[in-house]
């Protein structure tokens, strides 16, 4: 069974392999650029106007203007869309967890979920441990924050270390005075925002992660029964000794025992 599960190890590590190399020169993408958007490259002091297509790296921000959006893919499944007037750092990028930070302004999220894969938002008042989900973030000039999750699961931890577990069509305010406040359901104004299109490093790469899929599975299906197997012990038969057999084996033995009197 050990053999089996390192064969199963080396299979995915192998073709993850595989997948890297398909995307190895790409970070991030800025492929939707409207209105007044600039871009601040990490290690720099002055912001740009941008237009998309345009890559990204793990540091650069992202400014939009008034009445104005950007759409950014980032690296292992994650895309995401900037309101108006919001400031966006890509501050992870990596096959284990992607991060980003909004400091302000709003921000819709689609991450598509894979097995042992991350996503994380940090805002000025929350920070967001995110699994294969749909939600949106609203961060206010005072740092407030207003989560509104659509599908998947969201745990937000607030400025004191408070945890909240956040259901679909469930919305968490959370300040930085007094922290999370209680989930409500969602209000009928809010919408599940449009998916953006899929550009073509994003096919790429879910096509790289079928094929893993599909290089696994054979090795898992081989893999269950042994495991199954394993997991169905029979107990041992029990026998039950008299005293009755104790006192005679004894006498057998020794028959100056006062039980063989």
């Amino acid at each position: 069974m050990k053999y089996l599960l390192m064969v199963c190890l080396m299979s995915m590590s192998a073709v993850s392999g595989f997948a890297a190399e398909q995307t190895e020169a790409f970070t991030a993408k800025l492929f939707t650029a409207k209105g007044t958007v600039e871009y601040l490259k990490n290690g720099t002091a002055a912001w740009v106007a941008v237009k998309a297509p345009y890559m990204l790296e793990v540091g650069d921000q992202i400014k939009t203007g008034p009445k104005s959006k950007a759409e950014i893919y980032i690296k292992y499944g994650s895309k995401v869309r900037l309101g108006a007037e919001t400031t966006f750092v890509i501050s992870k990028v990596s096959p284990q967890e992607n991060g980003v930070e909004v400091l302000r302004g709003k921000m819709q999220a689609w991450i598509r979920k894979f097995a042992g894969r991350g996503f994380s938002v940090r805002t000025p008042s929350a920070v967001c441990a995110v699994r294969g989900t749909v939600f949106e973030v609203e961060v206010a000039e005072t740092g407030q924050t207003a989560w509104n999750l659509f599908s998947g699961s969201l745990q937000i931890a607030d400025n004191r270390n408070r945890t909240v577990d956040l259901a679909p069509n469930q919305r968490l305010e959370v300040s930085q005075a007094e922290g999370a406040a209680v989930p409500v359901v969602l209000p009928p104004t809010i919408e599940v925002p449009s998916e953006p299109a899929t550009i073509k490093e994003e096919k790429v790469e879910i096509k790289a992660e079928q094929v893993i899929l599909e290089a696994t599975m054979p090795v898992i299906k081989e893999v269950a029964p042994v495991v199954e197997a394993a997991a169905v012990v029979e107990e041992p038969a029990t026998t039950v000794i008299t005293t009755q057999e104790i006192v005679q084996a004894v006498c057998d033995v020794s028959s100056s025992s006062p039980d063989c009197q």
